[in-house]
């Protein structure tokens, strides 16, 4: 009996370590959204938006907005299918228009977790 115990024993814990995270960080899906605003931030890194603009790439609604200091794009991915349900690269503070988180409602291109995320970005 104490070799069955044993043998499960070391099967669970041989197993435990190749489980995928609970809450999806670091999943297929996550690694390709991150991957999907790294490719878009390298390819526009010299050219800084003058005001936020709406795009897509890949089958996802992204939004690009200057930095607060106006020295570097910011991307946001509008709807997440992969946690952290909340992605933007590089990191930095924003201000957007109250107009800017209407349209994005709007047209239903952002999640309700990036709606509020952007809500307080917005430039009272």
């Amino acid at each position: 009996m104490k070799q069955v115990w044993l043998v499960l024993l070391l099967v669970m814990t041989a197993t435990s370590g190749c489980s995928p995270s609970v809450d999806g960080r670091e999943s297929f899906g996550d690694k390709r959204e991150w991957s999907i605003l790294q490719s878009r931030e390298y390819g526009a890194r010299q050219d800084v938006v003058a005001v936020p603009k709406f795009t897509s790439t890949d089958g996802y609604a992204l939004l690009v907005v200057p930095s607060s200091d106006g020295s570097k794009n910011i991307w946001i991915m509008l709807s997440p299918q992969n946690p952290p349900f909340y992605k933007q690269l590089p990191q930095g503070n924003y201000t957007i228009s109250r107009g800017l988180l209407d349209a994005a409602s709007r047209k239903g291109i952002a999640s309700s977790t990036v709606q509020e995320v952007l809500a307080s970005h917005v430039a009272e």
